[in-house]
C-alpha cells in the first residue's frame, strides 16, 4: 500500500524531468540558430563587395523591403533604393568605407563612418568622399539593411587662395 502512495510521487518526478530535457532542447536550438546568424559586420562587407562588383541583384537580397534611403537629407522609398541600385553602382568604383562607429545587438545592428569612391571612366580620377550610416535589422535570420544615410562631403568655401 506504500508503494501506492508514493507512486503519484513518482509520475510527478517523471513529468518533470522530461519537461527539464525539452527546455535543453529548446535551449540548444536557439544557440544553434544563433550560431548559424552571420555577423552583421559580415553582411556590411557583403554589401560593399556587392557594390564594387555593380551587382544589383545581390544588393537587393541584402536590404529589407521597406528600406529607407537618406541621400543628402532627402528620403528615398525602398523602389528608388532599388533603383539607385541599378543606376548609381555600375557607374562608381573602388567604394572603401572606413567604420568609426560600429554596434551590435539581438535584432539591431550599426555602422557608421566615411567613404571614398571614383567614377568609372573619370579622366581626373577625382575622388568623392562622405560619410554613411548603415542600419540594419534581423530578419528571418539574417541581417537585412533597413536605413541608409549617406552624404556627401561638402567642399570647404571659407577656405582663401
Amino acid at each position: 500500500m506504500k508503494v501506492f502512495k508514493l507512486l503519484p510521487i513518482f509520475a510527478l518526478l517523471l513529468f518533470s524531468s522530461c519537461d527539464e530535457e525539452k527546455k535543453e532542447t529548446d535551449d540548444m536550438d536557439d544557440m544553434a540558430e544563433q550560431a548559424d546568424l552571420r555577423d552583421p559586420s559580415e553582411a556590411n562587407k557583403q554589401w560593399i563587395a556587392a557594390w564594387n562588383r555593380n551587382n544589383p541583384q545581390e544588393l537587393d537580397t541584402l536590404t529589407s523591403k521597406d528600406a529607407v534611403l537618406y541621400m543628402q537629407g532627402q528620403s528615398m522609398s525602398a523602389d528608388s533604393i532599388r533603383s539607385w541600385y541599378k543606376n548609381a553602382a555600375p557607374m562608381m568604383k573602388d567604394l572603401k568605407t572606413t567604420p568609426e562607429v560600429e554596434y551590435s545587438g539581438d535584432e539591431v545592428a550599426y555602422e557608421a563612418g566615411t567613404y571614398m569612391h571614383g567614377i568609372k571612366n573619370d579622366s581626373t580620377n577625382a575622388s568623392y568622399q562622405g560619410s554613411y550610416t548603415f542600419i540594419w535589422k534581423k530578419m528571418n535570420n539574417d541581417w537585412k539593411l533597413q536605413v541608409m544615410n549617406i552624404t556627401d562631403k561638402e567642399n570647404d568655401t571659407t577656405a582663401t587662395n
